[in-house]
């Protein structure tokens, strides 16, 4: 079974997944949409993964006020979130109302009121959230990690 994802945020956190995606997890693994508050971070994104022969570039973008419109029209099963911090709340929360899990760049969110509503939005829901650390896979940290290890 192929999996759906859409991305919101389209700067250079969200290439580890992406990459991945296009690349690694190809035959599972399905990238529907993209979204940011920047078309160029998209097409940024589209340029990469034609260049990684993602067969299904370009992939639809979307603004970032149209992330719900994204999601009812790509049906993704999880949106990834690598947008600025204080903002992942905002798209977690919205992705598990339209039925998404959620995979999340660190931290989930800033504080505690924020994340309380994440809590509450997960039992509400029954979705599922998941928090990353993908940057410590950059290839200078994994050098260092290989140089100490």
């Amino acid at each position: 079974m192929v999996k759906r994802y859409a991305i919101i945020g389209c700067g250079g956190r969200s290439s580890f997944f992406y990459s991945a995606l296009a690349k690694d997890y190809l035959i599972t693994s399905l990238i529907v949409g993209l979204c940011d508050t920047n078309q160029t971070r998209m097409n940024v994104a589209n340029e990469n993964l034609k260049l990684l022969s993602y067969p299904s570039a370009p992939v639809p973008t979307y603004k970032a006020h149209e992330f719900e419109k994204m999601i009812t029209e790509t049906k993704p099963d999880e949106v990834i979130i690598t947008t600025m911090d204080r903002t992942h709340d905002i798209y977690i929360i919205k992705a598990m109302e339209l039925g998404c899990d959620v995979i999340t760049e660190k931290p989930m969110t800033i504080d505690e009121v924020r994340c309380q509503a994440i809590i509450d939005a997960v039992k509400r829901t029954g979705r599922k959230v998941r928090v990353t650390f993908n940057y410590r896979y950059a290839p200078h940290n994994t050098k260092v990690y290989e140089l100490l290890g």
